[in-house]
């Protein structure tokens, strides 16, 4: 698992960065369980950021894959010609 590519994701940059939002906000808010809410919100958001990234590459793969069986049908209707 390399790092670089959740670093240098802008996704993954820009959900951190919202930490710093979150942190305002629940500072400014009444010290009860709807801190934990929002910063339980926040969490879930840089996890699915970060679950996108990982899946990233699989999708690559997947479209890469799907398109060259399309080239193989179109050469095998060609051929069948």
């Amino acid at each position: 698992m390399s790092l670089g590519k959740y670093l240098t994701n802008f996704g993954v940059i820009a959900a951190l960065i919202g930490a710093a939002g979150t942190f305002r906000q629940t500072q400014a808010m009444p010290k009860d369980w709807r801190r934990f809410v929002v910063w339980g919100v926040w969490a879930a958001g840089l996890l699915l950021t970060v679950a996108g990234v990982a899946k990233q590459s699989d999708d690559e793969e997947q479209e890469k894959a799907a398109r060259e069986a399309q080239r193989q049908a179109k050469k095998a209707l060609k051929a069948a010609r």
